[in-house]
C-alpha cells in the first residue's frame, strides 16, 4: 500500500482572498502528494507570473511564503491505483492551465476545456480514478466537492499551520514583458494552433 496526501490551501494571496469571497469556501487550492513533501497540481510555477502555469511539482514553500493554514488528508492507495495516477499525470503533463474554467467556476461552476486542467479538475480526476463519490456536474467539481468526497469516504483531515519558508526560484520577480509572453503562450495552447498538439 502507498500513501496519498491531498492538501487544501487557505491562500493569503489576492486571488485566494477573492476566491474565498466568490466561492464562500475557505480553501482555494488543492494538490496531491505521494510523500507529504513534494506535491503535484495544475498551478503557477512562479508566484509573480500567474500565466506560467500547468502541471507543476510544488514544494511546501510554494504555499508558505508567509505563514499559511492548510488542511491535509491522508489515505492509502494500492500499487495499481498509484500507477494509474502516475500514468494520468504523464498523459496531462504538457496540458495548459485552464484559466477560463477557473474564472468561470464561481459564476457557472466552470467551463471545462477537455485538453486543460486547473487544480480542482486535476484532483477531481485523481479522485475519480480512485472511485470517490463526486457530484455528476455538467462541467467539473469545486474544491468543496473534493473535500466532501474525501469526508464521505471516511478520510480524516488535519489542519496544519505552515511556518513561513522561502523558495527563491518560486519567489523571483517577473517582469511585465515575461508575463505578457506567458499569457500569450497559455492562451495559444488553450485556443490557438497549439491546441491540437495537446
Amino acid at each position: 500500500m502507498n500513501d496519498l496526501y491531498i492538501l487544501f490551501e487557505k491562500s493569503n494571496s489576492m486571488i485566494g482572498k477573492l476566491g474565498r469571497i466568490f466561492m464562500s469556501y475557505p480553501y482555494t487550492h488543492v494538490t496531491i502528494s505521494f510523500d507529504g513533501e513534494n506535491y503535484h497540481s495544475f498551478s503557477r510555477r512562479h508566484l509573480h507570473d500567474p500565466f506560467d502555469a500547468g502541471l507543476t511539482e510544488e514544494k511546501l514553500a510554494y504555499f508558505a511564503y508567509e505563514e499559511v493554514e492548510v488542511k491535509i488528508y491522508k489515505t492509502k492507495i494500492t500499487d495499481e491505483e498509484k500507477q494509474k495516477i502516475i500514468s494520468f499525470m504523464d498523459k496531462v503533463k504538457d496540458y495548459p492551465f485552464d484559466v477560463v474554467d477557473m474564472i468561470t467556476m464561481p459564476l457557472v461552476h466552470g467551463y471545462r476545456n477537455n485538453r486543460a486542467y486547473n487544480c480542482m479538475s486535476f484532483v477531481a480526476e485523481v479522485l475519480t480514478i480512485l472511485n470517490y463519490p463526486l457530484p455528476n456536474r455538467l462541467y467539473k467539481n469545486s474544491i468543496e466537492d473534493i473535500e466532501n468526497a474525501l469526508i464521505a469516504k471516511g478520510v480524516k483531515g488535519e489542519i496544519v499551520k505552515l511556518p513561513s519558508q522561502i523558495d527563491e526560484e518560486y519567489m523571483k520577480k517577473i517582469g511585465l514583458g515575461q508575463k505578457i509572453r506567458s499569457c500569450y503562450r497559455l492562451f495559444n495552447k488553450l485556443y490557438g494552433k497549439d491546441q491540437s498538439k495537446n
